[in-house]
């Protein structure tokens, strides 16, 4: 094989399928959400396109199941259309059979691979590929698939490797399954978490080319795989699309407003969905649990994204030594605090470790230093002192 063969691969593409865990109300905010897995997928065609692919390859799971309409299958039909390139698709556990497929053919350039292993050669290189006969399919289709050794060979397989995915395992295998089987690149689908398994041989889940929730976090595309005589010169991941769901923690310990806003602009844009879990304790807190969707709305407008939701794990602020003189129970707990930090490291231990749960534990503590106990001790009033404060 002495020439140059590139090839697109993408999976997952769930098209029709709806976002989880938003609270968004604006209309025409929802419908872009909607849009943006049809855009991812509109993307990866252009780049099949410029960068002058000899194939695309999709590993399964074109659709969501109930979500796929004849409107649906005719805009992906109108998308093969647009390539002048074979298109090689495997079936995957979403893609279940309908009345319209009939109606609606995709036009001559798509093969779909059937649920026994079929193989067709493009050139020099081989191309295998074998469907899901059933949504719930339990065969080891991997096992079932063996290369040309004189040849490229790609395998188009929608599956599950050693229970790699949570829950019930879809056409399972092992990672020992897919050695020795003269196959040069495994495409893979299921798994919508991008992962090179393997270089040798290349073993790749893309993973979908839209998030959909806080479970598909950063970015997501596809794989454009240079091969040049028969070995891979370069696995190139191009991101495809339209929003990047983001879960962000925010220490607002010492922090106003603007320092939160000012720290977020490196993490947000315009195509961000995030959900920001605020923790530590400080001046933010009382904002934080009155006027929430202010401090949303202050975040977007800033940032440009669109922030799914705000979480709220933080604590007023406490100045331990200004109450300390005080005459109420928490000053009171505060002094006693005191008086424990200017113990010894061998006078707290006997203090931590009088009951006999805690005394189970005296080795672990330890091995603690003298300021580390000293400091698990006025954490542990600040906690109190916190929750008084709340309960008040």
């Amino acid at each position: 094989m002495g020439k140059l063969f590139r090839f697109v691969h993408c999976a997952d593409l769930h098209l029709g399928s709806r976002f989880k865990g938003l609270e968004i109300d604006d209309p025409a905010l929802a419908r872009r959400l909607r849009e943006s897995v049809f855009e991812s997928f509109a993307r990866i065609v252009d780049i099949a396109i410029e960068k002058q692919a000899d194939a695309l390859i999709i590993s399964g799971d074109l659709y969501d199941d109930s979500n796929e309409l004849p409107s649906t299958r005719l805009w992906l039909s109108q998308q093969f259309s647009r390539l002048s390139i074979p298109v090689y698709i495997c079936r995957g556990n979403h893609d279940s059979e309908t009345a319209w497929d009939s109606a609606i053919p995709y036009p001559e350039n798509v093969k779909e691979f059937g649920t026994e292993p079929e193989k067709l050669v493009l050139d020099d290189v081989e191309i295998i590929g074998v469907s899901y006969s059933t949504p719930h399919e339990t065969r080891n289709l991997v096992s079932m698939i063996e290369g040309d050794p004189e040849r490229f060979t790609i395998a188009c397989v929608h599956c599950d490797i050693d229970s790699y995915s949570e829950g019930y395992p879809y056409a399972p295998c092992s990672s020992r399954d897919l050695q020795g089987r003269s196959v040069d690149y495994w495409a893979l689908g299921h798994i919508h978490r991008r992962n090179v398994v393997s270089t040798a041989p290349y073993v790749v889940y893309p993973g979908n080319i839209q998030g959909r929730s806080f479970k598909e976090t950063g970015e997501k595309g596809c794989y454009l795989i240079t091969v040049y005589s028969g070995r891979i010169r370069s696995a190139d991941f191009i991101p495809t699309q339209g929003f990047v769901w983001k879960d962000l923690n925010v220490n607002i310990t010492g922090w106003d407003l603007n320092d939160v806003v000012n720290t977020l602009k490196g993490s947000l844009n315009g195509s961000s969905l995030a959900r920001v879990t605020f923790r530590g304790s400080g001046k933010l807190d009382t904002m934080l649990r009155s006027n929430p969707s202010d401090v949303s709305r202050a975040i977007s407008d800033a940032t440009g994204s669109i922030i799914s939701s705000i979480v709220v794990d933080t604590s007023p602020e406490v100045d331990l030594d200004s109450r300390a003189g005080g005459k109420d129970m928490a000053s009171a707990v505060i002094r006693t605090g005191d008086r424990f930090s200017s113990l010894s490291k061998d006078e707290l231990l006997d203090i931590i470790c009088t009951n006999k749960i805690a005394a189970r534990y005296r080795d672990r503590y330890s091995a603690l230093s003298e300021d580390e106990l000293k400091n698990m001790v006025k954490q542990a009033v600040r906690n109190v002192i916190v929750m008084m404060e709340a309960s008040r």
